[in-house]
């Protein structure tokens, strides 16, 4: 065996002992870096680690406030205490509560660019190679690499992106001409970044953030004039079930005067002051009357089915199949005229309606588009800081004197010397950097800023659109309350007279001066008149939830407040 050889072997035989030491040592020590580092790093909150996958709770609403409505088994309301229902447990309503809730989680979403991103990673590799030359340490050159690295990249809402990274390489070999066996170095670099003309404000990663935030609002505003008009609509839909209830009183008062006529008949029968034949028309009345009561009660039955659905008293067990009472008289007017003059309608209309404010959000949103559209076709200019530091640590071998036994060859030493130079900045390094990038032709940014002005054009018409159509709806709900309000006292008047006529005949009849034909004609004009009046009275509150929708008192007027989320 050679001098160099022996010298080779010599050297590894009384390192070994010293390598594994401080191998075992070592990665105990980057072990607990690792594991109290990364997750510090990463989940700074306790128990946000298990929250983030959970997710937020988002809970499927019971059936609320029904029970509280019954009494001695009848479900019993009035207008304001259904619409409450209806508020708290209709299904579509409770779905678009949902809409805000995808909305906001897009703002959480949109803030994903300036999430800190923290990458991890180690690597190990053993190299064993002949030598060829006395100059590489060993026969056969044996070396151990191990790497790892950590790096933080953070983009901040003011333009700047921040880059920090630390790395650490520990080498150990047999090359008896190593200074350092094993070598840990280590080395922490910084780069901070600045555009200075595109995207020097961030604009880039700020506008989607800002666009998800607007959008939010539109959200919420639809969402609020969707649930105003399945309120309007609910409440037309109680009005109706009103005027079914009304229905059944009028049929039976028809029906209550084709009995008295059929048995003032049988009476002139049986006492011979009326042929036979002549029984058959007011009895045919009688049925025909009874057959329309029958058809008035199903009719009411299916509409409070109707209203039972609405306010999800069909999922209550107590309420299924109970008894509704409708506790509202439809000839209740309210006491003032709620008109207003249109001008003031109008504007009330123009300043409350969400429809219109989410209409002018949107063209602020087109706006944005435009300006990050222009903000990418800039030249890109970049300066960039670049700083650190190194530092190196290890079991220092000592470059002269023979290779004797004893401690005293050695120097120890490891991550903690290494560690100790680097944060001390012993050997720095720093500088800066520009860099220019010259968008020749910008065919996306021409393209989006194209996109945006268009989108804005046609949100303006839109909005100019939705402006008409809340005129109209104004005016309109105005005609027909006017026109509900003539209706009622032309069928007042009307009723009055029906019911004289009714009257009238009847004494005739009685008389001898009149047909049974007429009694039963001027009676069926009397019940189809104060159907007229009834429908009259509904026609009257239908229109008025209308008109208060129309000009958006709707919701205020009943003291239901919709919650406006809050935009983070």
């Amino acid at each position: 065996m050679s001098d160099f050889a022996r010298i080779t072997a010599c050297s590894r035989a009384r390192l070994g002992i010293s390598y594994r030491a401080t191998t075992v040592r070592e990665w105990c020590t980057w072990v607990l870096v690792l594991i109290i580092a990364i997750p510090a790093a990463a989940f700074p909150v306790p128990g946000i680690f298990t929250q983030r996958f959970r997710g937020p709770t988002i809970r499927v609403r019971n059936i609320e406030g029904v029970r509280e409505h019954v009494e001695d088994g009848k479900l019993r309301l009035r207008l304001k205490d259904f619409l409450t229902l209806v508020l708290a447990n209709n299904t579509e309503i409770n779905i678009n509560r949902l809409d805000v809730l995808t909305a906001a989680n897009s703002i959480l979403a949109a803030h994903a660019p300036f999430d800190p991103n923290l990458t991890a990673g180690f690597n190990t590799t053993r190299n064993i190679s002949p030598s060829f030359s006395q100059i590489q340490g060993a026969e056969t050159l044996s070396s151990l690499g191990q790497n790892s690295q950590i790096n933080l990249n953070q983009n901040l809402p003011t333009g700047q992106s921040v880059t920090v990274g630390f790395n650490a390489t520990r080498t150990s070999t047999n090359n008896r001409f190593q200074f350092f066996n094993p070598s840990i170095f280590t080395g922490l670099n910084f780069v901070v970044t600045q555009p200075l003309l595109q995207n020097r404000t961030n604009l880039q990663f700020r506008a989607p953030l800002e666009i998800a935030r607007t959008q939010l609002l539109i959200t919420s505003e639809q969402s609020e004039a969707r649930i105003a008009d399945l309120v309007a609509a609910a409440g037309r839909q109680y009005w109706d079930a009103i005027e079914a209830r009304e229905n059944i009183r009028v049929a039976e008062q028809s029906r209550d005067l084709a009995q008295k006529s059929y048995e003032r008949d049988q009476m002139a029968l049986e006492l011979g002051a009326l042929p036979k034949l002549d029984i058959f028309q007011s009895q045919s009345q009688v049925a025909q009357r009874k057959v329309a009561v029958i058809q008035a009660q199903y009719a009411y039955r299916n509409a409070l089915d109707g209203l039972r659905r609405l306010m999800g008293a069909d999922l209550v067990p107590e309420t299924r199949d109970a008894e509704i009472v409708l506790e509202d008289d439809p000839a209740t007017l309210p006491a003032l005229s709620p008109i207003e003059p249109f001008d003031e309608a109008f504007a009330n209309a123009m300043r409350n309606r969400p429809e219109l404010s989410s209409a002018r959000r949107r063209t602020s949103i087109d706006d944005l588009n435009a300006r990050v559209a222009r903000n990418s076709m800039m030249t890109r200019l970049d300066l960039s800081a670049i700083g650190g530091g190194s530092g190196l640590g290890g079991n220092q071998v000592p470059t002269s004197g023979p290779l004797g036994t004893g401690p005293s060859r050695f120097i120890a030493g490891g991550l903690g010397d290494s560690l100790g130079q680097l944060f001390a900045f012993n050997a720095p390094f720093y500088g800066f950097a520009l860099q220019l990038t010259i968008p020749v032709r910008s065919s996306a940014a021409q393209a989006s800023l194209a996109d945006a002005l268009v989108n804005k054009a046609r949100d303006q018409y839109q909005q100019r659109q939705l402006e008409q159509q809340v005129i109209q709806e104004v005016k309109l709900a105005r005609n027909q309350l006017e026109m509900a309000t003539s209706q009622i006292e032309a069928a007042k008047i009307a009723r009055d007279l029906a019911q004289k006529t009714v009257e009238a005949e009847q004494q005739k009849y009685e008389l001898g001066g009149g047909t049974v034909f007429e009694v039963l004609q001027v009676q069926n004009n009397l019940a189809s008149v104060e159907s007229t009046l009834v429908s009259a009275y509904t026609g009257y509150q239908k229109a008025l939830l209308n008109y208060r929708r129309a000009v958006w008192t709707l919701l205020e007027g009943m003291g239901i407040i919709v919650e406006t989320p809050k935009v983070r």
